[in-house]
């Protein structure tokens, strides 16, 4: 018998292996299992810039997973050592969840877990990624530092002083000072600071993978990102409004990323959201003919033609993935998705006439207004788009499946609905029997529901301050954050209720392209009228500040 394959190492293209002598060694950290991070771009990207520096060698770590025996806990992928030979630990943070698992990395490095408390020569903590640059506050008592914005636009001055920032015979002091004052994005969380996060323009290159791996989420796929934030407004959406305005690569700078496709890797396409059909079916047709497997992330239901579904099947799509987020026209309208029912059945049709065999579509429960018959709606869309493709499955011969993914409402930091609640645990809980019901009475209908203390649990992390740090900390000996939470004596509800809209929110000292005056009144559109915006006109409208900013 062969070996688990839990023990088996991945094998990896484009890994990058220095010698340490003369080299200052950064530790990089994704705070989830090795594949989670191996399929997170920005991560990626952080690795790859970096050690194009002849005078840094950057090593990877990883969460241990039980599903990850031949990764040695707490030792770098690249050359197994642990933590503490490094000079200093670069977390890179996507998802609020991760901040639970920032201590583990910090105490077996052989810090102290809160900065305060650090030796003056200690190594130091610093952070960034997309979290960080929503809210970075619950965890400003672990790291000493911030890294805020897109990191092409800060990576050359972090790299120009990484030698005094690794130098422990520099005081704490002042190897904060230094990367406060050289690296644009920079935030120490001190009182009265506020930051306005890095951001590229068109100067920035392509985000791609670097290292591509069998054992990522997405085994042997080469991810290329088409374009970076979204202009569709969607009030829920944070991506689309700390990224601001939105950046479509041009076709010159996509060539020079896929000039780095490995032999046999499949073309992961990321950011097809701001593209329009025209542009999206000529990319796709030019990559076909140049012999690219591609696949896709979400699409959007009022971009889809007959062309776009038959480059999908030729591309190996069997699998297509829709994200209508609410059942009803109503709580569309609520939420800016600007999608009406008709176009979303259209774009079923067209893909399942094209030959897509299975559908996904994604819906959150819990959005701002949503009454009961909101949530009996994301039932009913579904069946609807159910008996749209049945009679192209049946001449097929395969009746196909409509997976009907459904997350729990987060008000997120930097958007119109920051202010909004979160629905309460009992109602949530009937919306979700209910969707069992109506969902399980079809047959080929696939319900998935997210984890409710999951949701509970990012809500109190997305809108939280540093004084939930403690909880954090002793989140794994309490058994769970929202216990450690309830005995440091903070109120969960706090955390979930509403807030006034245009009130002051503990992300302020942050200072994103989009006006805040903008965001009040997107919520109030939203809520009060149930008005839909249109899309952004990138540098011709000014209604959100971000391209007066640029």
């Amino acid at each position: 018998m062969g070996r688990d394959s839990r023990h088996i190492r991945p094998k990896e293209i484009g890994c990058i292996r220095k010698r340490w002598r003369g080299k200052v060694p950064l530790a990089l950290i994704f705070p989830e299992p090795y594949p989670v991070g191996m399929a997170n771009l920005g991560f990626q990207t952080v690795y790859s810039m970096l050690n194009g520096h002849d005078h840094l060698v950057v090593e990877r770590f990883f969460l241990p997973s039980s599903g990850e025996e031949w990764l040695r806990p707490w030792r770098s992928v690249e050359s197994g050592r642990p933590l503490g030979d490094f000079a200093l630990l670069l977390f890179s943070v996507s998802f609020e969840l991760s901040y639970l698992n920032i201590p583990h990395f910090i105490r077996m490095a052989g810090l102290q877990l809160f900065s305060k408390d650090r030796g003056r020569h200690a190594p130091l903590v610093v952070a960034g990624g997309v979290a960080t640059q929503l809210n970075p506050m619950p965890v400003a008592p672990l790291v000493d530092a911030f890294l805020l914005g897109e990191f092409e636009a800060m990576a050359e001055e972090f790299a120009s002083i990484a030698v005094e920032l690794g130098d422990p015979g520099l005081s704490r002091g002042r190897r904060l000072d230094l990367l406060k004052e050289r690296v644009p994005g920079a935030f120490l969380a001190l009182p009265g600071e506020r930051v306005r996060p890095a951001r590229t323009g068109h100067r920035g290159r392509v985000a791609h993978t670097a290292v591509l791996s069998d054992k990522s989420a997405f085994p042997n796929m080469f991810m290329v990102e088409l374009s970076r934030g979204c202009g569709k407004g969607c009030r829920f959406c944070a991506a689309g409004y700390i990224y601001r305005p939105p950046l479509p690569r041009t076709m010159e700078m996509l060539e020079e990323a896929l000039a780095d496709v490995p032999e046999g890797a499949t073309l992961g396409l990321v950011g097809l959201e701001f593209l329009d059909s025209e542009e999206s079916q000529l990319l796709f047709s030019r990559l076909l003919e140049q012999g690219f497997r591609l696949s896709f992330s979400s699409l959007r239901a009022d971009e889809v033609t007959h062309l776009f579904a038959e480059l999908l099947v030729r591309s190996g799509q069997r699998q297509a993935t829709l994200a209508p987020e609410a059942g009803s026209q109503r709580l569309r309208d609520v939420i800016n998705k600007n999608l009406s029912e008709e176009e979303i059945l259209e774009a079923a049709r067209l893909l399942a006439e094209g030959g897509i065999q299975d559908l996904k579509l994604y819906f959150m429960l819990g959005l701002p207004t949503e009454e009961d018959e909101d949530a009996e709606a994301i039932a009913g869309l579904a069946a609807k788009v159910a008996d749209t493709v049945r009679p192209y499955g049946r001449a097929r011969g395969r009746l196909g499946r409509v997976i009907v993914s459904v997350s729990t409402f987060v008000p997120k930091p930097w958007t119109p609905f920051q202010w909004c609640s979160q629905v309460g645990k009992n109602i949530l809980q009937r919306r979700r029997s209910v969707l069992k019901k109506l969902c399980g009475a079809a047959p080929n209908i696939e319900l998935r529901l997210d984890s409710l203390r999951d949701a509970r649990c990012q809500c109190v992390l997305s809108r939280g301050g540093a004084e939930l740090a403690p909880a954090i900390v002793a989140s794994q000996e309490k058994g769970g954050f929202l216990r450690a939470l309830k005995e440091s004596g903070c109120s969960m509800e706090r955390y979930l209720e509403e807030k006034v809209v245009g009130s002051h929110m503990e992300w302020d000292v942050i200072e994103h392209s989009v006006r805040r005056e903008y965001l009040v009144a997107e919520a109030r559109r939203g809520l009060e009228r149930h008005g839909v915006t249109p899309p952004c006109d990138i540098g011709r409208c000014r209604r959100c500040g971000a391209c007066s900013n640029e």
